[in-house]
């Protein structure tokens, strides 16, 4: 028979022996979620690179004449969507609420370089 008073067993514990690798393991897992949450969290801004990157496609000859932006299109040239949101002269991501003035300065500086761009890509495809 069983005595009642023994206590039950301790349960069992993985040992972990230490390694440079479950330190390395440990901060790439670390990473990995902080990484993960600022892909979620980050916007879709435009930067100048952004905009320069969309002015040498132009240059180059290439048109964005679709009504509708290709989702794979926007995400290899984020300053796409905000040049057809020039073009439609509807450009809701220029007034979108919010910002201090430095924000206000910088959107409105891409915007005269976005309608630039329009002009030049417009002028040399009736030409």
């Amino acid at each position: 028979m069983k005595n009642p008073h023994v206590p039950p067993p301790h349960p069992l514990y993985k040992q972990n022996s230490w390694s440079p690798d479950t330190i390395r393991e440990e901060t790439w897992q670390r990473r990995k979620s902080i990484s993960g949450t600022r892909r979620l969290v980050r916007s879709k801004s435009v930067s100048d690179d952004d905009l320069e990157e969309l002015k040498a496609c132009i240059e180059l000859g290439f048109g964005f004449d679709l009504p509708d932006v290709d989702r794979k299109l926007s995400d290899t040239l984020p300053a796409l969507e905000f040049y057809h949101d020039v073009n439609k002269q509807c450009s809701k991501s220029l007034l979108t609420d919010g910002g201090d003035a430095e924000e206000v300065k910088t959107r409105l500086r891409q915007w005269a370089k976005l309608v630039a761009c329009s002009v030049r890509e417009s002028s040399s495809s009736s030409i």
